[in-house]
Formats: structure tokens, C-alpha cells, sequence
């Protein structure tokens, strides 16, 4: 059960984390900030490391899942085969992520560090007029990063379906309804003509 209940708490963090790293990526590029972009590019990494925590623990708690009554092991499938391209998506943004950090934010401080401080290197943004990062690097992150949470939010639906009926039209309840839930009302309609007949009887004597 414990497992299942970590899987619950964790499963907020990618899909809440995600659209934070979009907006902060958004913001970076509107404020042409290099630091912005790097926050983004970081909190993107580590959501990759969150969701393969997340995946994992729902594998971990499927077992005990299964056996809760009420719970549907078709949403539970689904969720879990929706789940592994959600877990794809996302590890593929975070290494994107991680590749721009280190192959550009991590080569200019190298840079900074070997040139001498009178001659600016290429891409040096000490006049705030260029960035370290390539366009198209930040953009490709933000496209993926995009996609990532609308996969995790689809994802959580249906993982929502595994107990919460609102997300298709209370079949559940409507199925356990369907029986007969209130013997009581039964015995009543069945016992019903004899009631009355033997009312009527009672009528008859003087």
C-alpha cells in the first residue's frame, strides 16, 4: 500500500513541474536571460528523474491496486501502457535539457575561464545583447517540454479513471445500481398483490 500511496503524491510533481519549466523558458526567451533558461533547462532534468521515480512506483503499487474492489484493471492498463509514453517523452526532454546545459552553459564557462578577460569570447554574453544558447536548442526544449505535459496531464486522466467514475459517466455506480440493491423494495413489489389481498380479506370479515 505504501508504494501505491508514494505513487499518488509523486505523480503531482511532473505534471505540476512541467508547465513551471515552460513558463520559466518562456520567460527566459521573453527576457532574453541566459540564467532563466538555465533554471528551466535544470527543472526539466530534474522532472526526467521524478517521472522514472513516479513510473516506478506505479509498478511497484499495481499489485495492490488490482485488489481494491470497485477498481477497473482495464483503466489500470491503460493508464500504465499511456504511462510508458509519457515516461519516454518526458526522459527525452530532460536529456535535451541536460545536453544544452552542459554542451553550451557548461563550454562557456570553460571558455570564461581559458580566455583572458579583455577579449570577450564568441557567444559571451557580458554585453546582454547575444545568447549562449542557440535558438533552435531552446525552442526544440520547449516544443518537447510542451508535449511532455500535455502527455502527463492525459496520462493522470486516466489514471484518474482507475477509481474516480466522473471521468466516464459513473459506469461504475451505474453497475453496481443495476442489481438489485434494495431487497427490501423488492420483497415489497413481490409481496405487493398478496399484501393487498390479504387487506382485502381482512375487509371481508364483519
Amino acid at each position: 500500500m505504501e508504494t501505491a500511496y508514494l505513487h499518488l503524491i509523486t505523480n503531482h510533481i511532473p505534471i505540476v513541474g512541467v508547465p513551471l519549466a515552460i513558463a520559466v523558458l518562456l520567460f527566459g526567451l521573453w527576457r532574453k536571460s541566459d540564467d532563466l533558461k538555465t533554471a528551466g533547462f535544470l527543472i526539466l532534468v530534474f522532472l526526467g528523474m521524478a517521472t522514472v521515480l513516479t513510473f516506478l512506483l506505479g509498478r511497484g503499487g499495481e499489485d495492490f491496486v488490482e485488489e481494491v474492489a470497485g477498481v477497473s484493471e482495464d483503466a489500470i492498463h491503460n493508464h500504465e501502457d499511456f504511462a510508458t509514453i509519457a515516461l519516454a517523452i518526458v526522459v527525452v526532454t530532460a536529456l535535451a535539457a541536460a545536453f544544452a546545459v552542459l554542451r553550451y552553459q557548461g563550454l562557456a564557462f570553460l571558455k570564461r575561464k581559458i580566455t583572458s578577460s579583455e577579449r570577450p569570447v564568441e557567444g559571451d554574453v557580458a554585453d546582454g545583447s547575444s545568447s549562449i544558447f542557440p535558438r533552435w536548442i531552446t525552442v526544440t526544449v520547449l516544443l518537447l517540454a510542451i508535449l511532455s505535459a500535455g502527455v502527463l496531464g492525459y496520462t493522470g486522466k486516466l489514471g484518474g479513471k482507475i477509481r474516480h467514475s466522473e471521468f466516464y459517466g459513473g459506469a461504475v455506480s451505474n453497475e453496481k445500481n443495476s442489481g438489485n440493491d434494495n431487497p427490501a423494495a423488492t420483497d415489497t413489489e413481490t409481496d405487493g398483490g398478496k399484501g393487498r389481498g390479504r387487506n382485502r380479506g381482512g375487509d371481508d370479515r364483519p
